[in-house]
């Protein structure tokens, strides 16, 4: 049966079962009288807790401007929030609150948290929008109710082989924290390498809570690589680049988008951080713009994930404008639509509510990337390799989306 056939058959068959699904279709059918209510679900404490906030400020800025512009005829949208407090059942738990409250939409977490989610949505029927997500395992799952406004893991950790490979570097050695995400992150580089005729020399796991990660460094150092890989959140990070400098290594270190932020700088010093290198999605076309706005609203300059979150709300209510009501399968049904080519290039919800009111399609372009989802939910966009100098995080190497997804092949690289 085709997608589309699929769809019908679930529409009718929501309209008679029971269970949480109705639970959420009764909540929709209230918001239609009312406000229009979204879900929030996102790592407010825990390890990933300082993404959170980050997040919730994309999407306030977009909220703004979504209630300001009015959506579908001026109804007002409100957001639920929960905290997946970096924990899977945590998140679960957050999950159902919002199923059961009548969420038409979840912009959603981490790659911690993601995979423990996907068929609960899937079961409730409720499109899952992750902003931060990039592990693997969503690689080939999504497309109804899984989508996802950062690229894979597959994507991100080419930018990082690919660099090592310009560099003339043969070996390598990878690190982690001890967590699904990290995991995820790490193998997508060491893959990537080793395409290129790199070789791997190890993978160290780092424990989350340890004391000291002397031991694990020297381990490091011991294998003798060219260059060493290190994905982590800032707590581990912060003392494996302590360590590091403690024990007078002087392999090139590689970290993880996660840390990418003027903040970490300040945390470990100018001097610290001086010549390390990192990799984070490379700005979307929309980026000055919504920079902006941001700094006009938050008082600072957007963080980590808060472009891609400022897109999925924004790509969420202009799927409920162009099917013309809000329910969890309009959602599902347009949010292809109005974030692919052909159609008239918008940047913003109430340029989007224009054209689509002018009979136009649209082509939503992020803040974070393009934002043209593939058939499973996933999008793909620029990577920038960066090295601290001076105190700040300065772009060294940009590599295009259609270098990154070259299959096979060596990713050339555009130099900045």
């Amino acid at each position: 049966m085709s997608r589309n056939g699929t769809a019908l058959r679930r529409r009718r068959f929501l309209r008679l079962a029971g269970g949480a699904s109705a639970v959420g279709l009764a909540g929709v059918g209230s918001a239609r009288q009312n406000n229009i209510v979204l879900g929030h679900l996102a790592p407010f404490s825990g390890g990933l807790g300082w993404i959170g906030p980050n997040a919730r400020k994309g999407v306030g800025l977009a909220l703004s401007e979504v209630n300001e512009a009015g959506l579908l005829d001026g109804r007002q949208v409100t957001i639920n929030r929960q905290d997946t407090e970096t924990n899977p059942q945590a998140a679960l738990s957050g999950f159902q609150t919002l199923d059961s409250q009548g969420v038409v939409a979840i912009i959603g977490p981490s790659s911690t948290v993601m995979p423990n989610l996907v068929q609960p949505a899937q079961d409730a029927q409720l499109p899952l929008v992750s902003t931060m997500a990039g592990t693997l395992q969503l690689d080939d799952v999504g497309g109804e109710y899984i989508w996802r406004t950062v690229p894979s893991d597959s994507i991100g950790g080419r930018a990082q082989g690919a660099y090592a490979t310009d560099q003339g570097w043969e070996t390598m050695a990878l690190t982690f924290k001890n967590d699904k995400g990290s995991q995820s992150f790490s193998a997508a580089v060491g893959e990537f390498f080793q395409s290129q005729g790199g070789q791997i020399t190890g993978q160290t796991p780092l424990a989350p809570n340890a004391d000291s990660y002397r031991s694990e460094i020297n381990t490091i150092r011991n294998q003798n690589p060219d260059v060493i890989s290190m994905t982590a959140a800032t707590e581990v990070t912060s003392l494996f680049v302590q360590n590091f400098r403690e024990l007078g290594v002087e392999i090139p270190l590689m970290l993880s988008n996660d840390v990418i932020t003027p903040d970490f700088i300040e945390q470990m010093g100018a001097d610290t951080m001086d010549g390390m290198l990192g990799q984070a999605p490379a700005p979307g076309p929309a980026f000055d713009n919504f920079a902006s706005k941001y700094q006009e609203m938050h008082g600072e300059q957007p963080g980590t994930f808060s472009g891609s979150s400022y897109d999925a709300m924004n790509l969420i209510a202009l799927a409920m404008e162009r099917a013309g009501e809000a329910s969890r399968q309009a959602i599902a049904q347009n949010l292809r639509s109005v974030g692919a080519p052909p159609g008239q290039k918008v940047t913003t919800f109430a340029e989007g509510k224009q054209a689509l009111a002018n009979g136009s399609e649209i082509d939503y372009q992020g803040a974070a990337n393009p934002q043209n989802f593939d058939e499973n939910g996933n999008v793909v966009g620029p990577f920038s390799v960066v090295r601290v100098e001076n105190g700040e995080w300065t772009e060294v190497e940009t590599f295009s989306a259609s270098e990154l997804t070259q299959d096979g092949g060596g990713a050339t690289t555009t130099t900045s």
